[in-house]
């Protein structure tokens, strides 16, 4: 058996946490595990300007009122 060197072993105990930080928080029976839902949940969650899905339209809620939706769907001119 080798060695470890101490970066290595630091993220084998990081990578260790991390899956049972994930695994308490997929079970949501007790506070530990909305703790670690929460926790989960700003660690993975992306930063706005680094958000691929981000929809400037969607999040302006520039989009369709559902008249103008359904106007538009049977293929009627706008006002």
């Amino acid at each position: 058996m080798s060695k470890l060197s101490r970066a290595e072993r630091k993220r084998e105990r990081a990578a260790k946490l991390l899956i049972w930080l994930a695994d308490r928080a997929s079970r949501n029976r007790s506070l530990l595990d909305r703790l670690c839902r929460l926790i989960v949940d700003r660690v993975s969650r992306r930063a706005p300007h680094e958000d691929f899905m981000r929809d400037p339209i969607v999040d302006g809620n520039e989009g369709f009122d559902p008249d103008e939706l359904d106007r538009y769907q049977r293929g009627e001119s706008g006002h």
